[in-house]
């Protein structure tokens, strides 16, 4: 079996894929949790600040993951469908309505 190193080749590819999708998956995943959990987007509540020190780690999480995949292409189609996934599980969850602003 033929052993597949990860190497850095690509590693400006990659870091984009972490600082813009991963943002998108990162926030997508805040707001998903805050509606889930029913906060108010107060930010002096305890929920919001957790809310948003949740998105901070997670999206640093994003950008030390996104060297793990062996190229700058897996690294944007993975964490772009995550993205697409939460924010579509968003989008069903609190329905199509909010965004009409009728």
């Amino acid at each position: 079996m033929k052993k597949r190193v990860i190497d850095n080749r690509q590693w400006f590819l990659k870091l984009l894929a972490g600082l813009l999708p991963g943002a998108a998956f990162s926030l997508g995943l805040m707001v998903l949790i805050g509606h889930l959990c029913g906060s108010t987007g107060n930010p002096m509540t305890l929920s919001s600040q957790w809310l948003m020190w949740l998105a901070a780690t997670l999206w640093v999480s994003c950008l030390c993951v996104c060297f793990l995949f062996r190229t700058g292409l897996g690294a944007w189609l993975g964490f772009g469908w995550l993205a697409c996934l939460v924010w579509l599980v968003d989008t069903l969850l609190t329905g199509f309505d909010g965004a009409a602003g009728s």
